[in-house]
């Protein structure tokens, strides 16, 4: 793998494991998309009130935690019907939308770690967390 392929892959990583942290720590967050870019990765979140420069440091503390567990980032599928309902139970209005626009009836699902954070995506991604520096 080249390693600007891998760097992508590493930066979409670290997206999923931020809003892993995101959401262990505040629930009720809804996500939309968490893309890498040419210079890093975000994720957008739909939070009542903004995030603060403590609560940056509160999310960096929960992601370090979450990568020493070196969780793996594990790919299924779901069909369109089952991802709506699943997404639809978790409140995530957001990738309910994503899914009602996507063409095919099957959809990529990761999920980081055991009970961890799961997100519709297409992916790839490294093989586990504990590869982010």
């Amino acid at each position: 793998m080249a390693q600007e392929e891998y760097l992508d892959r590493l930066r979409h990583s670290c997206a999923h494991v931020m809003a892993q942290a995101v959401k262990k720590i505040w629930p009720e967050v809804k996500v939309a998309i968490g893309p890498s870019i040419e210079d890093g990765f975000y994720y957008d979140f739909d939070k009542a009130e903004p995030f603060t420069d403590k609560d940056l440091k509160v999310i960096q503390k929960e992601m370090r935690k979450i990568i020493s567990k070196k969780p793996a980032f594990v790919q299924t599928k779901m069909s369109r019907t089952e991802a709506l309902t699943f997404f639809k139970n978790r409140g995530e209005d957001y990738k309910v939308e994503l899914i009602q626009d996507l063409p095919d009836e099957e959809v990529s699902i990761y999920s980081t770690g055991e009970r961890g954070f799961v997100d519709l995506c297409k992916g790839p991604h490294i093989d586990n967390a504990g590869e982010i520096g």
